[in-house]
């Protein structure tokens, strides 16, 4: 492993503390660390948010049945929510993990009751309600029967309502709409003790009225840095990318650089060759036109970004040489590329599920600190049971 993602754990902590201070009082923080915490580290982010005498966070929000697993093992006794279906052959990890999946059909809910009526014990679910995303959840107009049946399960307890808003950054109306639909089901069928939660990282700060929970993502990682909400609260990145130089040579004017030939050299150019590409996540559309840092100083990647190398033309360097840093977003000396910035120009639409795509075998976390106390506070939370509700 070449390539470096740092992972600044105590940007993360003040991140969560002034997201924290912009929720009411009411409302608890669900962090969702769903596939591999956005490629951050499962086991790590979990630990660190939860392993605590005073846990930084009211429970955690997870892809599947194997996230939830992998927390439950790290001896973190909080709440976790599944948030896509449950297959039968996942029914004993489910059992296992102790966790809260979100139920969106009659399927799930009598193989639900089966599993639970055969090992003897009461399954918590929320009920996922689709209002208008169109994917996941019971649609909120046929409700009714749904929760007739709920009811008829003896061996089942609803506990929570959870929807997913389609639109939150690009249409207000919508969003509205959304919460007002889930907020009537709310009204009719939740319960005093239950946990209702719409609301995911971007829309904390207008949609969540009627609801008592939020699900926080990539807004705890302060991305993307341009978000209004980010600059706002003044949540900082906590993220950083870079490799060694792996060789630096010199390469004649007029010749045409790297696979179909697409960079031509205008003069004489020294070049650096770094040994990451396409294969370890880095976006082949920033070929000729991505940029990166070296002592501070911003170089051009020049002809095309290879399965395992790209090229920078580091010819304006004083001073460069093998095992020099690469940064490809974060800061290095007094200069910065923003992740937002990096996205932008390689034309990413995803911004918040990047990190995912870097390889986890090439590029290793690394994590700071490496080496955090477990025991953050002296005041103790106790948490009854994996089965409560928050």
């Amino acid at each position: 492993m070449r390539g470096i993602l740092e992972i600044n754990l105590n940007l993360l902590a003040t991140n969560v503390e002034k997201i924290r201070g912009e929720l009411p009082p009411n409302v608890r923080f669900l962090a969702a660390l769903k596939t591999n915490a956005y490629g951050l580290g499962l086991e790590k982010i979990a630990s660190f948010l939860g392993k605590r005498r005073r846990p930084m966070v009211d429970g955690f929000a997870v892809l599947n049945v194997q996230e939830a697993l992998e927390i439950r093992f790290l001896d973190i006794d909080l709440p976790i929510c599944i948030l896509s279906p449950i297959l039968k052959d996942e029914l004993e990890d489910l059992y296992q993990a102790k966790a809260i999946p979100l139920i969106s059909s009659l399927e799930e809910v009598n193989a639900l009751q089966c599993l639970a009526q055969e090992k003897q014990y009461v399954q918590p679910i929320h009920v996922k309600i689709d209002t208008g995303m169109g994917r996941l959840g019971v649609w909120y107009e046929a409700v009714d029967a749904f929760f007739t049946h709920i009811r008829n399960c003896d061996h089942l307890r609803a506990c929570g309502l959870a929807t997913h808003f389609s639109s939150v950054m690009s249409d207000m109306a919508f969003t509205q709409l959304q919460l007002e639909r889930f907020q009537k089901i709310v009204q009719k069928y939740g319960e005093a003790d239950w946990l209702n939660h719409a609301s995911s990282s971007f829309g904390i700060d207008r949609f969540i009225d009627g609801t008592n929970a939020v699900r926080i993502g990539t807004l705890s990682f302060g991305l993307p840095e341009d978000n209004v909400l980010v600059k706002r609260l003044g949540l900082e990145s906590i993220v950083r990318l870079s490799m060694p130089i792996t060789l630096v040579k010199c390469v004649p004017a007029g010749t045409k650089i790297g696979y179909e030939q697409t960079y031509s050299l205008e003069r004489d150019t020294k070049i650096a060759i770094v040994s990451l590409g396409y294969a370890d996540g880095i976006p082949i559309s920033l070929s000729n036109h991505g940029e990166v840092l070296i002592h501070g100083r911003r170089c051009k990647i020049i002809g095309r970004v290879s399965m395992d190398q790209l090229i920078l033309d580091v010819s304006d360097l004083e001073e460069v040489a093998v095992s020099d840093e690469v940064v490809f977003f974060g800061k290095q000396e007094s200069e910065e590329i923003l992740f937002s910035e990096f996205v932008q120009r390689a034309g990413l639409l995803m911004r918040a599920g990047y990190m995912a795509s870097l390889s986890e075998r090439r590029i290793i976390r690394k994590y700071i600190p490496e080496i955090f106390s477990e025991d953050c506070s002296s005041e103790a939370k106790n948490y009854q049971s994996f089965f409560l509700s928050i």
